[in-house]
């Protein structure tokens, strides 16, 4: 267990965690394919753009804080390379399950074609 395992392991999650919050402080105002949620669904029009971004800066510090925690427990149980490989593998699931809850989200607010369900 050394310093710099600490740090590769606690390095992904806590990008995440800067851009979430970069994201929530600084939220892209137009639909654009450089920088926010974007998915086809979130995509369709502004209203469901705006919704995505608001909810996928909250996914993106949930997954930062949920990979940072169970990325360090990891190398703290495993403290060698399997700890590493563990975290890699964290941060990958913790990604696809944030990005299953958004799409989950949009799909409970808006039809396919953009529109808000009532």
């Amino acid at each position: 267990m050394t310093l710099e395992g600490i740090l590769i392991v606690s390095i992904t999650s806590l990008l995440l965690l800067a851009m979430g919050w970069y994201w929530q402080v600084k939220p892209p105002k137009k639909i654009n394919w450089f920088y926010g949620y974007r998915t086809r669904r979130s995509m369709a029009n502004q209203q469901v753009w705006e919704y995505g971004n608001k909810i996928g800066a909250k996914m993106m510090l949930g997954i930062g804080w949920g990979s940072l925690f169970l990325s360090l427990l990891g190398y703290f149980l495993f403290p060698n390379f399997k700890g590493i490989i563990a975290s890699f593998f964290i941060v990958i699931i913790s990604i696809a399950v944030g990005m299953f809850w958004c799409e989950t989200q949009l799909n409970k607010h808006f039809d396919k074609n953009g529109k808000p369900k009532n």
